[in-house]
Parts: C-alpha cells; sequence; structure tokens
C-alpha cells in the first residue's frame, strides 16, 4: 500500500505520523514544498512537490494507491478534482469553500470515492449524526457544539492558535448556513449568541458558524439544524473591535500563538425526535507528552483513522462520500471510532430526556 499525504503542515505531519506508525508496511509519502518536520521511520519520507497546483497534483496521486488531503482549504476542492483525474480514492481533512458534492457524479464515473472535510466538525460531528440517522431516522432539531479554546480561559480572548489564523478569520467572516423551519438559509456569524454547559469543560457561549456543510443536503427532513462554535465567554464581545478595525489577525499572532498550545477541545451534539433525545459528548485536552493539541488529536487522528479504514477497504462505494454516508455503515462506524478511542479520543453517547417543546 502507497499513501501520499498531501501538505506537511500542523495537520498533514500528524496525519502521517500516525499512519506510518499504524501501517508499518505501508509506503508513507508526504508531498510539499517545503520539507516539514517528521520523525525518523523507514517507511516515512518527505517528497518535494506542489500539491496546490491540481494538473500536478493529479500526476502526483496517480501514483499511490490513496490520497490524503492536508492542504489549506483554498486547495481543497483542486485535490478532490485531482483525485477524480488520477482516479484515486481520496479522505480529504481541507474545508474548501467549495460544495464537494457537485463532485459526486464525476467520482461515480471515474469508480473512486472521495471522503471529504474528514476532521473534527465537520467531520467527526457527521460520523456521529449520520450514524443516528441510520439508526433512528432524521430527528426533528439537530445542533452540533464545536470549539476549541485556551484550557486556560483567562489567556488573551481565552483562546490558543492550533490552526490556521487565516482559516480562522474566515470562519469569523462567514455566513453560516442553517436550516429553520425545514428550509436552508443563511444567518450571520455570531448570531444566536447563548450560554451552553458543556460537561467537563463548564459553560461556554456558542454562536452560529458555517459548519453544517454537506448534511444540509444529506439529511433532508430536519426542521431546526444548526452548527454552533463554542468559545468560552466573552470572547466574541472582545473579538469584535478587531474584526472592525482589521487587527484580528496580527493581534492573535501576537497574544494567542504559544510554545506549548495548552487546547481544549470541546464537542456536543444535540438530537431530538418526537419521541426520543440524545447527545454525544467529547472533551479533550492537549497531550503534554506527545505534545499533540486537542486540536490535532481530534482533527488529523480523525483522518488517519478514516484513512487507515479506507486502506483496509473498509469504505465501500464510490462518489462523494462525506462521514455522515459513511456512518450509514455500522462497520466502518465502529472502525473509526475504536481506532479513535485507541488514542484517547472519546465520545460519549447517551439518552436524554427531550423538552416538552420538543416531544411537541
Amino acid at each position: 500500500m502507497r499513501i501520499v499525504v498531501l501538505g506537511g503542515g500542523a495537520q498533514g505531519s500528524v496525519i502521517a505520523s500516525d499512519l506510518s506508525s499504524s501501517l508499518p508496511q505501508a509506503t508513507i509519502d508526504v508531498a510539499d514544498v517545503r520539507k516539514p518536520s517528521l520523525p525518523a521511520r523507514g517507511n516515512l519520507k518527505w517528497r518535494e512537490a506542489d500539491a496546490g497546483n491540481a494538473s500536478a497534483a493529479a500526476k502526483l496521486i496517480a501514483d499511490y494507491d490513496l490520497a490524503v488531503g492536508a492542504l489549506p482549504s483554498r486547495f481543497g476542492f483542486g485535490v478532490m478534482q485531482a483525485a477524480i483525474d488520477a482516479r484515486r480514492p481520496l479522505v480529504d481533512v481541507s474545508f474548501s469553500p467549495e460544495d464537494p458534492l457537485v463532485l459526486d457524479a464525476e467520482a461515480r464515473r471515474a469508480g473512486v470515492y472521495l471522503v471529504p472535510d474528514c476532521g473534527l466538525a465537520p467531520g467527526l460531528s457527521h460520523l456521529a449524526v449520520g450514524r443516528a440517522v441510520a439508526e433512528r431516522g432524521a430527528p426533528r432539531e439537530l445542533t452540533i457544539y464545536v470549539g476549541g479554546v485556551a484550557q486556560d480561559a483567562s489567556r488573551p480572548y481565552g483562546y490558543v492558535v492550533t490552526w490556521s489564523i487565516d482559516d480562522l478569520l474566515e470562519e469569523y467572516t462567514r455566513p453560516a448556513r442553517i436550516v429553520t423551519g425545514g428550509k436552508p438559509t443563511e444567518v450571520p456569524v455570531f448570531s444566536g449568541l447563548e450560554r451552553v454547559t458543556v460537561e467537563g469543560a463548564g459553560e461556554m457561549e456558542a454562536f452560529f458558524s458555517d459548519g453544517l456543510r454537506t448534511l444540509i443536503a444529506t439529511v433532508p427532513g430536519v426542521v431546526e439544524m444548526a452548527e454552533k462554535t463554542l468559545r468560552w465567554p466573552g470572547h466574541v464581545a472582545a473579538i469584535q473591535p478587531l474584526l472592525a478595525s482589521g487587527r484580528l489577525i496580527p493581534e492573535f499572532r501576537e497574544k494567542c500563538v504559544v510554545d506549548e498550545p495548552r487546547d481544549l477541545v470541546a464537542f456536543l451534539v444535540r438530537m431530538s425526535w418526537p419521541d426520543h433525545a440524545e447527545e454525544i459528548l467529547m472533551v479533550d485536552r492537549y497531550d503534554p507528552a506527545t505534545r499533540l493539541t486537542a486540536m490535532a488529536r481530534t482533527t488529523a487522528l480523525t483522518t488517519s483513522v478514516t484513512a487507515q479504514v479506507a486502506a483496509a477497504a473498509g469504505i465501500r462505494g464510490t462518489g462523494v462520500l462525506p462521514l455522515e454516508r459513511v456512518g450509514a455503515d455500522a462497520q466502518a462506524t465502529e472502525a473509526i471510532l475504536s481506532g479513535l478511542a485507541k488514542r484517547g479520543v472519546r465520545l460519549e453517547r447517551r439518552a436524554s430526556r427531550p423538552s416538552p417543546t420538543r416531544a411537541a
């Protein structure tokens, strides 16, 4: 098995390292224009290449059995097209602005599958929803709460940088797509601001953000559906002046980039049906032993484990298969969740009591 990881940045290097240790008989190459920081292993090496160029990426991917995308979001859609041209399957963590589902028919014709948005949220959130939908049908209400913050809420803005600041700025400026009254609509980011208590983390604030992605199309029939970003209370008010003045990126680079980013990821999915409600909870923290951030553990390791399931022929079908579609397969879901649990990333799924309004 020959696997190429496209991009050797914060996520790609973790993905490649986990793949090489978990699949010792496989060859893992990391394609990037710069040499990434990688552990010294016989089956892991750097291949100098510009994977952001779609035509070059197609030629590159064709040399391998499986591609794993870990490039900045602006390159994500081009990489999916490159995988189709190369007729190779792709598991991709990139959050591209384009809709990956438009490539479904083309991928089917090429006889390959693409697993896009394969990180934390979208990603692990969608896998959890897909499994629940397969078991009970579409819920009436669905809210995904997710966010990465500093473990120490007193740090500047209660935040430490664990991923691209440019992509963070985009999240803070892009309108959020939600479903209300059974119809898709757009609302301003930061609207719907509320307080929510996440067990194991504490009280946080939550606001609408644009993370539903493919769920809007793949899970029809939901009356109310949204994703909300979680932050420590006061974060939104504190960053509004930075956004208005255009100073968010330099301010965060100065005050939120630290040598040891002790972060916390909080993840809560709430779903309700007329006669049932449940929630899926995860709280993860920076691991000082491995020096992996919680964001890398929940994002990069999700991608790596999914790629390992793909390498073992555990993902079936062709076309665009976001993780909610993979979640319809109980065996594939269990393989991904058990792989994450072995790495200390555990989701707790439990029944809850529907509120009177939800049960109505």
